[in-house]
């Protein structure tokens, strides 16, 4: 057992939040909080993982609900990429599995929209195999820990992260690991302001021992941002109001919007 994970593991025990997907060995729940928390922060996301462990209490329930059901209790939360890929899977559950979800780190990563994280993240928390987990939150902290300046999007960064992970994984607690490690970072190795002067591990961290916290982790800017210019209408005749569905392979795919134009350019007056 690694010293750092065992600091880590104490740390969260004292520390930790409780949260509804916590303490239990549910796959689907598991799963379904991981795929919401993908690029939402916790506070916004967990309404909406009360609403669909409510509405779709098991895969199946899930599996059986038409689209148009699901997308409509995503709404607000983005990437709708993600409930496409969210109701896909739970379809090939259904019709692959029986209904039961996939116990294997293997099996869970077939499944649509999961990647090494998700699928780690599930079989370490419901079946308690293991399997390192590497989100931002665990990027953040390997990087300062040791004072990596490598890209954390970089092909070379992604494996020496995932390999420096796998070597501190507590092999025989690997659920209480992870969460551990994601729950320092989110609370204790913060983007901003993190708690170094109150941090147990703060002998272990080169960073901040070179005074490098703050310039750490490092990203590449690959990204490029594309403006478009969209112009809505508003058609209202007779007390109806009429919208469309989007049905092209774009952003808000299958979802529902006012009439609109697109132009290249912004415009500083009305098109009509």
């Amino acid at each position: 057992m690694h010293p750092i994970s065992d600091k880590l593991i104490s740390w969260y025990k004292k520390n930790k939040r409780d949260l509804p997907w916590r303490n239990i060995n549910d796959p689907y729940k598991i799963w379904l909080s991981e795929i919401i928390l993908q690029q939402t922060q916790v506070v916004q996301g967990l309404n909406y993982y009360l609403k669909f462990t409510e509405t779709f209490p098991t895969v199946v329930d899930l599996a059986n609900a038409p689209e148009d059901k699901v997308m409509r209790l995503w709404q607000g939360l983005g990437y709708y990429s993600r409930a496409r890929n969210l109701h896909a899977a739970a379809k090939a559950i259904k019709l692959n599995h029986k209904g039961n979800f996939p116990n294997t780190y293997e099996s869970i990563k077939e499944l649509k929209g999961v990647g090494d994280y998700t699928a780690a993240a599930v079989a370490s928390f419901a079946y308690n195999l293991p399997h390192a987990v590497v989100d931002g939150n665990v990027y953040r902290v390997l990087s300062r820990l040791f004072n990596i300046d490598t890209p954390i999007n970089s092909t070379q960064g992604k494996k020496d992260f995932q390999l420096l992970a796998d070597e501190l994984l507590n092999k025989n607690q690997p659920a209480l690991h992870n969460s551990a490690i994601m729950e320092f970072g989110a609370l204790w190795c913060r983007p901003q302001n993190p708690k170094c002067e109150e941090c147990p591990l703060q002998a272990q961290c080169l960073a901040f021992q070179n005074k490098t916290v703050a310039q750490l982790p490092v990203k590449d800017k690959k990204i490029k941002i594309k403006n478009r210019y969209l112009h809505y209408f508003l058609f209202n005749y007779k007390n109806y109001v009429y919208i469309q569905k989007r049905t092209e392979k774009d952003i808000w795919q299958n979802l529902y919007e006012f009439y609109l134009i697109e132009t290249a350019a912004a415009r500083s007056r009305a098109i009509i």
